[in-house]
């Protein structure tokens, strides 16, 4: 594909927004009910010393894709992490009750994968967790005690975040952010949403033990030149930060002069933190395609920005070895590009969704659709990946990640 093959026009155009208030903080809904047999939340401080695990997890390498840690019955730690580094880009590891007791490990090795366990004793239980690491209860059954630990991840890193609901209009007319922890806080605040609507679409589930929602809607807008989307989400120092991006379109759009309601709900891993949500200024920034395709040569998730020649010929070599390479001229342009790594059928893709100056950063916002479970797809590995080129800045680039699943 030519990299001039696509121009994208300003994101949200005929999107319609609001202005956001009181965009400080979100309400929160706290989990009120116990859960019985398994419980998946909050562990009990007096079982071990968690807080020496966090610590670990939140400053270890190669954990920004993933990063989770479980407690079993009290006495054991699971943690399941994986990150962008060229070598040992993931592992899992279970743990006795300090980090320097590891019982065993699974993980990417120069040889390949491995499991090695210091205590053999420990091995079928472990084997049994990583095979169902998916699952709340890591495959243990109600004979074991099975619960996450929801921790902050390291200051800086990004949260990647699965729009649950999006819509221009909405029964909440006030504007509002709002943290969601549990199910009868969502069921409320559905009602809310969907309130004079015949039929009432139909609810999203989500999955309270692992997952949380943040929630913001704009209230009453008269204007559709002006569009809101959450634009990233993020591990502050002690909190996680919402950017909502607000952008005026009107010197490049006709608007409809109707009064509309802008909302999005996006789940993200559940954290025991603060959530501040913080209305930024943005503006579109054209970008061109220099590539997107679904069998990259680059096989592991990436994000890149590329300012010189160099560079770029070393990238392109080892994205698209035997295809000609786009010209560009860095002396004005530059190349932000996102790489998902390996897909597991020809449903998942991903692109750029947008580039915005927001604020004092450059956003690329890229956008991964995954199937859902009533989709069918072709059985085969793809590699997607989107590359565009920008007009150059000295302004830091920073990316978000947001997951939509196709019905």
């Amino acid at each position: 594909m030519s990299m001039f093959g696509r121009v994208m026009t300003p994101l949200g155009a005929m999107i319609v927004g609001a202005t956001l208030a009181a965009c400080g903080g979100g309400s929160t809904m706290h989990d009120q009910q116990a859960s019985p047999g398994i419980a998946v939340g909050e562990p009990n401080p007096a079982a071990l010393a968690t807080a020496p695990f966090v610590e670990m997890a939140r400053t270890a390498a190669c954990s920004e894709t993933k990063n989770r840690l479980f407690v079993i019955d009290g006495k054991q730690v699971f943690w399941d992490h994986a990150g962008r580094c060229a070598d040992a880009s993931y592992e899992q590891v279970l743990f006795g009750n300090k980090p320097e007791a590891r019982l065993c490990s699974y993980g990417d090795t120069i040889a390949g994968p491995k499991t090695n366990c210091q205590d053999e004793s420990a091995r079928a239980l472990f084997e049994t967790i990583v095979k169902h690491a998916d699952q709340p209860d890591l495959g243990l059954g109600g004979s074991h005690k099975v619960e996450q630990l929801a921790f902050l991840p390291a200051a800086g890193t990004a949260v990647t975040f699965d729009t649950v609901a999006k819509d221009t209009f909405s029964g909440v007319t006030a504007p509002q952010t709002v943290v969601i922890k549990d199910q009868a806080a969502w069921d409320k605040l559905w009602a809310q949403h969907t309130a004079g609507r015949t039929p009432v679409p139909a609810q999203p589930k989500v999955d309270f033990t692992r997952k949380m929602l943040l929630a913001v809607f704009a209230g009453d807008y008269a204007s559709g030149c002006r569009s809101m989307v959450v634009g990233r989400v993020a591990a502050g120092a002690s909190k996680l930060e919402v950017e909502i991006d607000e952008r005026d379109v009107t010197t490049v759009a006709i608007c409809l002069p109707v009064v509309t309601q802008p909302m999005q709900v996006v789940a993200v891993d559940r954290v025991d933190a603060d959530v501040a949500f913080n209305k930024v200024a943005a503006a579109d920034i054209l970008f061109q395609t220099a590539d997107a395709t679904s069998l990259s040569g680059v096989h592991d998730e990436r994000t890149v920005v590329v300012k010189d020649e160099a560079a770029w010929t070393r990238l392109w070599n080892e994205h698209a070895p035997g295809r000609a390479r786009p010209a560009v001229d860095f002396a004005s342009q530059m190349v932000v590009g996102v790489f998902m790594g390996s897909g597991a059928n020809s449903c998942y893709s991903t692109s750029i969704d947008g580039i915005l100056r927001a604020g004092d950063k450059i956003l690329v916002r890229e956008l991964r659709s995954v199937p859902g479970p009533d989709i069918l797809c072709a059985m085969h590995v793809t590699t997607p990946a989107h590359l565009a080129v920008i007009p150059r800045s000295e302004l830091p680039v920073v990316f978000s990640t947001e997951v939509a699943t196709r019905h």
